[in-house]
């Protein structure tokens, strides 16, 4: 939806405020956005916009029941999970859509706590094709920056959803309409800085993928702070940011710049954090703060030159001849195109079928709560057990009727190409 269109971030002041809203041009329309906007006093530094509800709103806040089931994900080294819902049989897409949306984003932005640096993970879709089960799997893809998670997913997304088509378009005698996905699977490999003295290494933390393309944002061209210039302003922010609340001394001679992100059109912009007066002509040196999905300070990224305006040009279009070379696929962002092209282009996904015979059956699961995920969502904690239907199994099944599963401990996820089987029960 939010593809085609040119942002706007625009300071305004006034004689007693100054005032921070973000607009955006569509077909030709101009827009207010309704969750980009901040007033502060005349008088107060720029930090002020993002430290009343904006930069601490944007941190991942978990409840102590999310948690404590994140520890036992990390105590149980839990890789594999599954959504599942039956309610969803009506539509292909339906269940797939929402859940790549909002609940697979959000399973992967809370793998990125507790001193993760990226995740990498792929993505297998169940597709109920009347009387057989299709498997569609993706690439892996690593997201370096949890910023990345929603358009990773997204491409993902897409790049499945059009695999699916092609496929059944092609080789099956059932379209779109006959078929659903009641089942996905999300493995999740999680790349980590064990070290706490690594922490400070740049090495380790990339920028965002909508950020790389910038000019000025990742050349380091003429950049010469030393380690030590570096670990003295980074001591310097981090006092300051917790014993001034942002307030910056006058003699502190560096400009700062912070992130945000859209809530609505989940763009990425860089605005002014602290600005000082330039001296002697000397130009000040120039720094990006990155921070954690928690909202914690990570690092200082410098800047090869200062961010002079983040208002857009209003008269320029999107970028309208944005292909992949190889499969000649648009796109209408770079940052789209480089994930595409990590996944080569779709070459490493894969489509499977299950026996007609065959059952799947995952014990012991990890039950993690629908408010979090919108559907319900399982860890898986044991091996799966592949049986025939009849074959006896210390498990009491009845697949001629809505499926009836017994465990002694936790619920069960079953994949079976029966049509009233239950994805999951509890006992």
């Amino acid at each position: 939806m939010f593809d085609e269109f040119i942002s706007s971030f625009v300071f305004t002041n006034e004689e007693t405020t100054q005032t921070f809203h973000h607009q955006w041009f569509s077909q030709g329309q101009l827009h207010e956005c309704a969750t980009c906007y901040s007033s502060i006093d005349a008088d107060e530094p720029p930090s002020q916009h993002w430290l009343r509800g904006g930069e601490a709103s944007q941190g991942l806040q978990l409840t102590k029941q999310q948690q404590a089931v994140l520890d036992i994900i990390e105590s149980r080294q839990i890789e594999t999970f599954f959504f599942c819902d039956e309610s969803s049989k009506d539509k292909l897409e339906h269940f797939m859509g929402e859940t790549c949306a909002r609940g697979i984003p959000e399973l992967l932005r809370w793998m990125f706590q507790n001193n993760t640096v990226a995740v990498e993970f792929n993505l297998a879709c169940y597709v109920n094709a009347m009387d057989q089960v299709l498997i569609f799997q993706s690439g892996s893809l690593r997201v370096d920056h949890h910023y990345d998670v929603d358009e990773s997913v997204g491409v993902v997304y897409e790049m499945l959803m059009q695999r699916i088509e092609n496929y059944l378009s092609s080789s099956s005698e059932y379209g779109m309409a006959e078929c659903s996905i009641t089942r996905l699977k999300v493995q999740v490999k999680r790349i980590r800085v064990e070290a706490e003295g690594q922490s400070a290494d740049s090495s380790f933390f990339a920028l965002p993928l909508q950020l790389q393309e910038e000019e000025g944002l990742t050349a380091t061209t003429g950049c010469s702070t030393s380690e030590s210039e570096l670990a003295s302003l980074r001591s310097a922010y981090l006092k300051h940011f917790r014993e001034c609340n942002g307030y910056f001394p006058p003699n502190m001679r560096v400009n700062l710049y912070g992130l945000q992100q859209c809530k609505t059109t989940k763009e990425l912009y860089v605005v002014p954090y602290h600005i000082s007066e330039t001296l002697q002509q000397l130009p000040n040196k120039n720094f990006l703060i990155l921070n954690n999905i928690m909202g914690q300070f990570q690092r200082l990224h410098e800047l090869s030159t200062p961010v002079n305006s983040i208002e857009r040009d209003q008269t320029s279009s999107p970028l309208k001849d944005l292909h992949c070379r190889r499969c000649r696929t648009k796109f209408s962002r770079r940052s789209k195109l480089h994930i595409h092209q990590k996944l080569r282009c779709g070459q490493d996904f894969s489509v499977d079928s299950m026996h007609a015979d065959i059952v799947e059956i995952y014990e012991q699961c990890l039950p993690i709560s629908r408010s979090v995920f919108q559907h319900a969502c399982y860890g898986i904690t044991k091996p799966k057990t592949i049986m025939r239907k009849g074959q006896f199994v210390p498990i009491e099944c009845d697949w001629r009727s809505e499926s009836s599963v017994k465990v002694q401990h936790g619920p069960c996820v079953v994949i079976s190409n029966a049509q009233h089987s239950s994805p999951c029960k509890f006992y």
